[in-house]
């Protein structure tokens, strides 16, 4: 087979451009920092870095979630420590109550309290976390419980709410519950306390030191077995965020272990291409030969 001018010069052009075509993509991997620019260059690593960031973007929806209901947790449990503090006064005004003796003064005094005291506990029964109420199941946007203005008796505002269980997705087939039911925490205790404000107008010191100092005592009870529900659920929700951001760190390393260049490795490899490429244009000097038209110039 006979090798001409024009057959050399062609093979050194077609190797030129594929030298000059690797030291482009050098350049742009060292530009962008990735070594997937697009899924051409490595389909099976571009599909997988599509399965990490889908991955990544849950976990980050999953860890929103995790800090929402969070927050939820603590200002539920606020609610019931405050609740817990007004129960634990009240029970000491029964208690100062049952004493038969009291002058119709001292009563008076003491139910004055009690009332106080009633309607601070229903500011904690309606309380709102980011403008939501805690203790209205799925009607977050209507306080659960109303004031009788007229016989100053509370109630569950049965009209405007809607009792559920409101659940948050941390993972996948994994939900947490957040809220609990107003009705189920507040309804025994708002009788007991208003059972106490009777006894105390009509002086019944027996019910008084009886049933009520009893119902009293359940009530703190309550708030207590709901905290401590509250108090398990946060601390299942902190291991979440911790599992998560842990996920995260994780998910981050493969991502950039698939996708993102070693910059020391690609610098190395851009001197390398420049060197063969400065080489072959020396190279490529001498072997292509001049040409008539370079004679006629």
């Amino acid at each position: 087979m006979r090798i001409t001018q024009s057959m050399i010069n062609e093979n050194f052009t077609r190797n030129l451009t594929q030298n000059l075509k690797r030291l482009g993509d050098i350049n742009d991997m060292i530009s962008s920092r990735k070594k997937i620019r697009r899924p051409s260059d490595d389909p099976v690593g571009a599909a997988m870095a599509l399965k990490l960031r889908r991955q990544l973007t849950a976990i980050e929806q999953y860890n929103s979630n995790a800090q929402d209901a969070l927050t939820w947790m603590k200002d539920t449990e606020t609610a019931l420590a405050n609740t817990g503090n007004i129960l634990h006064r009240l029970n000491e005004l029964t208690v100062q109550a049952a004493n038969g003796s009291l002058t119709a003064d001292e009563r008076e005094k003491i139910l004055y309290e009690v009332k106080e005291l009633k309607d601070q506990m229903l500011k904690e029964a309606n309380s709102t976390s980011v403008d939501r109420y805690l203790f209205g199941g799925y009607t977050t946007d209507k306080p659960p419980f109303i004031k009788d203005e007229d016989t100053g008796k509370i109630e569950a505002n049965a009209a405007e709410t809607v009792d559920g269980i409101i659940e948050y997705n941390l993972g996948h087939s994994e939900r947490i519950p957040i809220n609990l039911i107003g009705s189920e925490v507040f309804e025994d205790i708002f009788t007991a306390v208003e059972d106490f404000e009777n006894a105390l107008e009509t002086n019944d010191s027996t019910a008084i030191s009886g049933q009520i100092l009893k119902d009293i005592k359940n009530s703190m009870g309550t708030v207590l077995k709901y905290r401590a529900q509250i108090g398990a659920r946060s601390n299942r929700l902190e291991a979440t965020v911790l599992r998560l951001d842990a996920n995260e760190v994780d998910y981050l390393e493969l991502l950039s272990n698939t996708e993102d260049i070693d910059l020391a490795r690609m610098i190395t490899e851009l001197k390398m291409e420049e060197s063969i490429y400065r080489a072959s244009l020396s190279v490529g000097a001498r072997i292509i030969q001049p040409s008539l038209v370079d004679f006629l110039r």
